[in-house]
């Protein structure tokens, strides 16, 4: 399977010490240098930028080519417009954002997407978090997440 991410939810899979899904669950998992780039900010928290400086085989950095990077609206950000990019160029089977805006491009593209509480319900439906310490942690986090979402994603574990 291919994935590529965004910087969303690698930044938060990294902050709640759940990374290890997406090998788990994916194989390796596919983002440009403008996701290392946003990640490695100050503004990063420093076990996000440690975890980039030393990243594990199967986080695989690669840019898209610029033809596949103009066939992407220039309104995203960097990463989201590299990643969605490189998911095309790649022929993805899956995105990970969360960003409203890169979800609508993506799905405007015919791309199948997913974000962190996407990836989180299916690492709940497999059994491999403990659901209420992860929702826990997401809340704690400043990742936004409202109630009917929680209740959407998680209700049968919490």
């Amino acid at each position: 399977m291919i994935v590529v991410a965004d910087s969303s939810p690698l930044r938060y899979l990294i902050v709640l010490g759940q990374s290890e899904l997406l090998p788990g669950m994916f194989g390796e998992t596919w983002i440009p240098s403008a996701v290392v780039s946003e990640l490695s900010t100050t503004a990063t928290p420093s076990l996000v930028r440690t975890f980039l400086r030393n990243p594990p085989p199967w986080l695989r950095v690669r840019d898209p080519g610029s033809a596949a990077l103009a066939a992407i609206t220039s309104d995203l950000d960097p990463g989201e417009r590299a990643a969605l990019a490189l998911a095309r160029e790649l022929n993805a089977d899956l995105v990970l954002l969360d960003d409203a805006a890169g979800r609508r491009e993506a799905l405007a593209l015919r791309m199948r997407i997913t974000g962190t509480v996407g990836v989180l319900r299916l690492a709940a439906e497999r059994g491999l978090i403990d659901v209420p310490g992860v929702v826990s942690q997401l809340r704690e986090s400043g990742f936004y997440l409202s109630e009917s979402l929680i209740r959407a994603a998680f209700d049968q574990w919490l």
